[in-house]
């Protein structure tokens, strides 16, 4: 009986242990199951991770290399084909990655990618030119870091350029544009400032100083009315607000400024007025230029063309202007007006004996006594030749005649020095004429040379005024007539 039960025992020892056994086979089995699918599914993500990133890394037109040691391409992706405009058996195993640049960038690269294998240290992001096959120039960013095999050593190269040639074109049309400007507000021949609706200066060009003296550090934040003309500061101050209340650009204003060493400039600015989009007002901008040359030049050209070239003096057509608006000031006031017509006496003999040089000496140093004997109101003018004639405001009858006989005096006072060393006596001839209320300039211009006519035929080197003389003003107002008497009807 003992061995029987024995068996008995030992069979269902193996039957629990044959169970025990399937079921810790299945649990293995299920965990293996389980590892297999957690493998599998995380082998999933990190293809559908790494395809997304290759997805991202192609959106954003990053190219992907590998290189050796020499710097020979080993494996490239489909962007940095496209990028380089050829296919990857064209690069891999043929080319070096510094062959695919510029010219100009080049030996950078290889130099660098030659440092990268030497110290270890990455080349982060440096823009340089890739050159396709087609030779068309595209901006990249280089990164590229140091490749290693399990033991630590150096293999090769790992690299990526990304495609930056819009954005790069961008910032080089944008560093070309600041450096004009720059070089516009630093250089050119205006001032580009800034002023609020007090008129503050909130900023002013280098220009400033280059055209008015101050350096611009003391001209921002102050008022712009002490540099202005003291004349001219309403002019400036009216133009300022009427562009504001107007909201646009107006005319360009003409004004005096003055420079730091107290000459007078002359200035022509336009105000811009700028709004945001809702209308408020964020700055008044404004551009003046330096048009002093411009009016001292039209100045000039104005005086040759209504002055005597050799001595100065009105020329004719300004001095018959002049007087035209002399005789019609007269009228209105009735303050009195004169003219002299002058003649040099036989000039045309200084001429024929000493030369035109001579000549000119003379009509210079002629002119020179005539506006020392005449008043500061006095007007002086070559009619021709050695005619001359001066228009007299506010003068009587008998200041004239006392101021024509202190030219004649003053002209004839010494002898002439002449260029060949020697001396010359000339006169003059004096007609004068005082303006009749009622005449034009015609007329007294007619009065005074028929003067003139018997002054050279009395003698010579005399003054003759004409006879005509204008009525005595009234001294009392005229009797009204008597006033009818009244009747009574």
């Amino acid at each position: 009986m003992t061995i029987p039960i024995a068996v008995a025992v030992l069979a269902t020892a193996l039957l629990v242990l044959g169970w025990a056994l399937a079921a810790w086979a299945v649990a293995q089995w299920r965990r293996a199951q389980r590892d297999c699918g957690a493998a599998t599914e995380a082998l999933t993500q990190q293809q559908h991770v790494s395809q997304t990133v290759a997805q991202v890394l192609q959106a954003a037109r990053v190219a992907l290399w590998e290189a050796d040691t020499r710097g020979v391409f080993t494996r490239v992706d489909d962007t940095a084909a496209r990028l380089m405009r050829v296919a990857a058996t064209d690069l891999v195993g043929v080319r070096r990655v510094a062959d695919t640049r510029d010219a100009d960038h080049r030996d950078a690269l290889a130099q660098r990618l030659a440092d990268v294998l030497r110290t270890g240290r990455p080349l982060v992001r440096w823009p340089n030119l890739v050159v396709t096959a087609q030779g068309e120039p595209v901006w990249v960013s280089t990164t590229v870091v140091l490749r290693r095999d399990a033991q630590g050593r150096p293999v090769g190269l790992q690299g990526c350029d990304q495609d930056i040639n819009t954005r790069h074109r961008l910032v080089l049309s944008l560093q070309a544009a600041e450096r004009r400007h720059r070089l516009l507000t630093e250089h050119a021949q205006s001032i580009l400032y800034t002023i609020d609706p007090a008129g503050r200066l909130t900023y002013v060009s280098p220009s400033w100083q280059a055209l008015l003296g101050h350096p611009p550090d003391e001209v921002m934040g102050r008022d712009f009315r002490p540099f202005v003309h003291p004349e001219d500061v309403p002019l400036c101050e009216d133009f300022l607000a009427r562009t504001l209340r107007e909201r646009r650009v107006l005319p360009p204003l003409t004004y005096r400024v003055w420079h730091r060493d107290g000459s007078i400039r002359y200035h022509r600015s336009v105000l811009a007025p700028v709004f945001d989009d809702d209308g408020r007002l964020q700055a008044v901008v404004g551009n003046a230029i330096d048009v002093t040359t411009d009016i001292e030049l039209r100045a000039q050209l104005e005086r040759v063309a209504t002055h005597d070239a050799l001595t100065g003096v009105a020329n004719r057509r300004l001095f018959i202007e002049q007087v035209q608006r002399e005789v019609e000031r007269n009228r209105r006031n009735g303050a009195g007006l004169g003219l002299l017509m002058l003649d040099l006496d036989h000039f045309k003999d200084v001429n024929d004996t000493h030369g035109h040089a001579a000549g000119d000496a003379v009509l210079i140093a002629f002119v020179q006594r005539c506006r020392a004997a005449l008043r500061p109101s006095d007007v002086l003018g070559r009619l021709g030749g050695e005619e001359f004639a001066a228009v007299l405001p506010q003068v009587s009858r008998e200041q004239l005649q006392a101021v024509a006989e202190r030219v004649r005096h003053e002209v004839a006072r010494q002898p002439y020095a002449l260029p060949d060393g020697t001396v010359r006596t000339v006169t003059v001839s004096i007609g004068a004429a005082v303006a009749l209320p009622a005449e034009d300039s015609d007329a007294l211009l007619q009065r005074a040379d028929r003067a003139l006519y018997a002054a050279k035929h009395g003698g010579r080197d005399r003054v003759v005024l004409d006879p005509t003389a204008p009525p005595p003003a009234p001294t009392t107002p005229p009797a009204l007539p008597p006033f009818p008497a009244l009747t009574r009807r």
